[in-house]
């Protein structure tokens, strides 16, 4: 059989592969009415419509009380003597969440999870479209494949994904697929991932091996293609990709208008896929979750069909008069409805009863109590309630176990669904472990607590933390810190350590006030000097601005660190290694 004979078996068998996954998903998933769901979201119901709108509402209050609003890992060594690499592990993670915007990633995750019932993750390294380490240029191993081969442009144009580091992004669910019959992330033996790229930035990519030339078609030709973004009215033409993730021979291929473009090693098959998903209703039998939507759907109908009947009952309801034809005339009509307090209308009829009348009907009471009732079962069908929104119950007074469950929200009926979330960036982490512990080389510097507390710049490499792969990683949500909290810190750190013969008086001092400088630039000036050659710098200090040659902040250099340890200047891993084990 040719070369070309295979690669033509072999989109064929893609194809197919694809075409029963897309149909896998179209039966045992909801995507026929996600585009409803999002609109739902929106708020888009039409202009005859009065909503109440709790999908949004609900959604809204799912997301801060899912994802950790200042993610943070703990790293726990597991083996004796590993201290120092799961410190530095820890400053490397927590720099690579900083640094990719994680926090952002799982938040519209979990909007999605929310929508849709299934949030794909999709995890990779150096370029949003397949790494390749034969084409690293340095010591991060990022590639040339985010720059165009034929002029200075870049053709990757995502700011969460860097050259030579880890990353995560949410994937739509319409754009993901997975065999017929697999129930999880963890059992499938592939995964396919539609993307849609500019023709010109396919072109220009060094990874592929294009044979013929790209027409930018937007559809892959599998029988029944999926829904194409809509594109009308634009010159520029895309393609769509159809990348494949295959677990059985670890590989990555991707397809693009019956031709393979790529297909290579998947070095990113470390741990299982680079895919992580966010489901929080599962299916016991498929993979596609559970939207909550779909669940909540029902109820919101039919609330906004009762609103928007009390909102036309009440226009009804207004008040109205009925008058006897030229009892009233035109001007005296005019000065009737006028406002005016007190006005004096002249009317024709033989009596009053008879010349006007009064009509005010009234709008029925069981509106509201329907409203009540549908807006209960929501909050039942998505395990919350309105203590779990922050607030109190306005149909009763406030009792003291309300009081005790709105204090501790967190921990109830939402904490199953955080813990989907904080497993999810466990797993990542795990994941970006390993591609930085394969990938990274050379030397680098991060920022550590040392033995005392001290902060060191300590210069590593990957190697010397590659193979530490059981090391536990503890989720917790870290609190963001602010001016404000600083100084409270300072002030509680003043009053607990002051005149603690074990803890330096001055120093402590010194941190305290530094905490007020935005306000009163230089105050640190106010500590009284000890001896004559430190009253002399203070007096330098105050002339000229800067630091005394002998005090903490001078030494540290730049981020704290000690007399030697500085960006420039960092300590060698074995050496603070050593630190730990006097």
């Amino acid at each position: 059989m040719t070369k070309k004979a295979k690669r033509d078996e072999l989109v064929s068998h893609w194809t197919d592969e694809i075409r029963d996954g897309l149909e896998y998903r179209k039966k045992y998933s909801t995507e026929q009415n996600w585009k409803d769901y999002r609109e739902y979201y929106r708020c888009n119901w039409g202009a005859e419509i009065m909503p109440i709108n709790r999908i949004f509402s609900f959604g809204k209050t799912l997301i801060p009380n899912t994802y950790f609003k200042s993610p943070r890992i703990s790293v726990t060594h597991t083996k004796p003597g590993m201290e120092v690499h799961a410190r530095v592990v820890e400053s490397v993670d927590n720099y690579l969440i900083r640094e990719s915007n994680l926090k952002k990633t799982i938040k519209k995750a979990i909007l999605i999870a929310y929508i849709t019932g299934t949030a794909p993750i999709k995890l990779g390294y150096d370029s949003e479209y397949g790494y390749l380490p034969v084409q690293a240029v340095d010591q991060d191993n990022a590639t040339v494949t985010q720059t165009s081969t034929k002029e200075a442009r870049l053709i990757e144009y995502n700011q969460g994904v860097k050259p030579g580091h880890p990353w995560a992004l949410p994937v739509q669910p319409e754009d993901f697929v997975v065999p017929y019959g697999y129930d999880s992330i963890t059992s499938v033996p592939w995964v396919a991932h539609r993307i849609l790229r500019p023709l010109d930035d396919v072109m220009q990519d060094q990874k592929y091996r294009i044979k013929e030339p790209l027409k930018g078609t937007f559809i892959q030709n599998t029988g029944k293609s999926p829904t194409s973004m809509s594109r009308e009215n634009l010159d520029k033409k895309f393609c769509e990709l159809w990348e494949i993730r295959d677990v059985r021979t670890k590989e990555i291929i991707v397809m693009c208008e019956g031709q393979i473009i790529l297909q290579e090693e998947d070095v990113l098959q470390i741990e299982g896929l680079p895919y992580e998903t966010i489901i929080f209703n599962e299916d016991p039998e498929h993979f596609w979750g559970i939207s909550d939507v779909k669940v909540l759907e029902p109820q919101q109908l039919e609330m906004n069909e009762s609103r928007t009947q009390l909102s036309q009952h009440r226009k009804i309801t207004l008040l109205k008069f009925l008058y006897l034809k030229g009892a009233i005339k035109e001007n005296q009509l005019e000065n009737f409805l006028s406002g005016k307090v007190g006005p004096a209308v002249e009317i024709d009829g033989e009596s009053l009863n008879n010349a006007i009348t009064t009509l005010q009907p009234h709008v029925p009471p069981d509106f509201y109590a329907e409203l009540r009732q549908l807006e209960s079962e929501m909050t039942r069908s998505l395990g919350s309630s309105e203590n779990q929104e922050g607030a109190f119950s306005p149909y009763h007074g406030k009792t003291a176990t309300e009081s005790m469950i709105v204090s501790q929200a967190d921990q109830m009926r939402m904490s199953e669904r955080r813990d989907v979330v904080g497993d999810t960036l466990l797993n990542i982490m795990r994941k970006w472990n390993q591609y930085i512990f394969s990938f990274w080389t050379g030397e680098r510097v991060t920022q550590v607590a040392g033995p005392e507390g001290g902060m060191y710049w300590v210069q590593y490499s990957s190697e010397q933390l590659k193979g530490e792969y059981d090391l536990q990683i503890d989720v917790d949500s870290g609190i963001p810190i602010t001016k404000t909290l600083k100084t409270q810190m300072a002030d509680g750190l003043l009053a607990l350590y002051r005149n603690d013969p074990l803890v330096d008086q001055r120093g402590l001092r010194r941190t305290h006030l530094a905490q007020y400088d935005h306000f009163s630039p230089g105050i640190t000036g106010l500590i009284l000097p000890v001896n004559p050659l430190e009253a002399q710098a203070t007096s330098l200090i105050n002339k000229e601005g800067g630091q005394p040659p002998n005090a903490p902040e001078a030494q540290g250099n730049r981020g704290g660190g000690r007399r030697g340890s500085s960006p420039e200047k960092p300590i060698e891993f074995e050496e603070f290694k050593r630190k730990f084990q006097r």
